[in-house]
């Protein structure tokens, strides 16, 4: 008598073809998986820390870094904005080796003026800058065009105090970068050690800059001057 296949398993090669494949499609989905997470996130491999890079992740909702996404469309000088605002809360949280663990990432992988781009975005200083645009905007494609170079040229328009400078060479450095650029807003920033370097120079620095008002951001360790040209109507 034959003997009926109805209702019997599959054979052993069977079972282990099946397996196999299930194995490796679950495979591939994961490694595909991993590998469109490591590409979304190649920008912030340098970092290193996971908590920072978390800090990161959670910053890219944040109301501030959209609107930099929307007005920011250089995607290097947009990444180092997110990359001030995430100093800035480190500084807020008072995660001093994380902070300059990633100021010094951020030098090694950006040279100084990515690193003067963060900080500007950390102390506050891109904010009131753009606030100061918006003031005197005449057109929304004006205000883009004044924002990008600003970042694209920062040392154009910003003197970056050390707190070793000499006085009088700060103030002679500030007084070169307006003459050879003529910006329509100047800013000289203090910050630590240097904050009372740019204090003791403010009266000199307004003396040599008569065609500009002056608008000041003051704490203890940060002193930053906005120096506004003086608009003719």
């Amino acid at each position: 008598m034959g003997t009926s296949l109805e209702g019997t398993s599959n054979s052993p090669i069977e079972d282990a073809a099946k397996g196999i494949t299930k194995g490796f499609l679950e495979w591939s989905s994961k490694a595909i998986a991993d590998y469109i997470n490591k590409l979304k996130n190649k920008e912030l491999a340098f970092i290193q820390d996971e908590k920072t890079i978390k800090l990161v992740r959670e910053i890219y909702n944040a109301g501030e870094v959209k609107f930099y996404d929307t007005y920011i469309n250089d995607k290097e000088l947009l990444f180092l904005a997110k990359m001030g605002i995430t100093l800035r809360r480190l500084e807020e949280n008072d995660e001093k080796d994380k902070l300059m663990n990633l100021r010094d990432k951020i030098y090694r992988q950006y040279d100084v003026n990515g690193l003067h781009i963060a900080q500007f975005v950390q102390n506050g200083i891109l904010n009131r800058y753009i606030g100061i645009l918006i003031e005197r905007m005449t057109t929304l494609d004006k205000f883009q065009e004044d924002l990008l170079d600003l970042l694209q040229n920062i040392d154009k328009y910003v003197l970056f105090v050390e707190g070793l400078s000499r006085t009088r060479d700060m103030i002679q450095k500030a007084v070169t970068i307006v003459n050879a650029h003529n910006p329509s807003i100047f800013i000289v920033s203090g910050i630590g050690p240097a904050a009372e370097i740019v204090r003791e120079s403010e009266d000199r620095l307004k003396e040599f800059l008569r065609e500009y008002d002056l608008e000041k951001m003051s704490s203890g360790k940060k002193e930053i001057l906005f120096f506004k040209k003086v608009l003719s109507f």
